[in-house]
This record gives C-alpha cells, sequence and structure tokens, in this order.
C-alpha cells in the first residue's frame, strides 16, 4: 500500500535528466512519490499522479469551513468558527424515501 503523497520524500531531477528518465519519474509518481523537475533558471516543477492531485484540489465546502472572510475579525466569522466546530453533525446525510 502507497503511503499518501505529502508523506512521501520528493525525488529531484534536472530538467535533461528527466527527459531521460520519463517512465521512471512518471512509474514514481503514479506509486505515490512526487518528483521534483528543476531548469537552470531556477524554476520548478512538480509531477504527482492524478489521483494526488484530485485529492488535493479545494472545493466549496472546504473552502467555506476553512476560511475567514473579513479583514478584521466579526460577527460573520463568529457563526463560520460555530459552523466548523460542529461541522461533523451538520454534514451527516438524511435518509430519503424516493416514492414512485
Amino acid at each position: 500500500m502507497t503511503r499518501p503523497a505529502e508523506t512521501q520524500p520528493m525525488q529531484e531531477w534536472q530538467a535533461d535528466q528527466a527527459g531521460a528518465n520519463f517512465e521512471a519519474i512518471v512509474d514514481a509518481a503514479v506509486a505515490g512519490t512526487p518528483q521534483v523537475i528543476h531548469r537552470r533558471d531556477g524554476k520548478q516543477v512538480v509531477v504527482v499522479s492524478r489521483d494526488d492531485f484530485d485529492a488535493h484540489q479545494p472545493n466549496l465546502r472546504d473552502y467555506l469551513l476553512t476560511s475567514g472572510y473579513a479583514d478584521k475579525h466579526d460577527e460573520f466569522d463568529d457563526a463560520l468558527r460555530t459552523v466548523r466546530e460542529s461541522a461533523a453533525t451538520l454534514f451527516v446525510p438524511r435518509a430519503t424515501t424516493f416514492e414512485t
């Protein structure tokens, strides 16, 4: 079983090495080890599996539960804090009956 990507050590490559080792880079990324590719100009890219990429994409629910909105603390942030603290019970699916 593969550990989550955030706990895997990243493997690093120079850009000229990456081209020659593309298949190994993709295989390692799919297996859960992020691959960092460095260019000569100092810029970098990280290759991760699609599953890891999708798992780390923000969604509206997570954004609303973790973000503050005002530059200064206000009543809306207090309300959000209350929702965040009780989120486990708020997002339990309700039983639904469909009539045909």
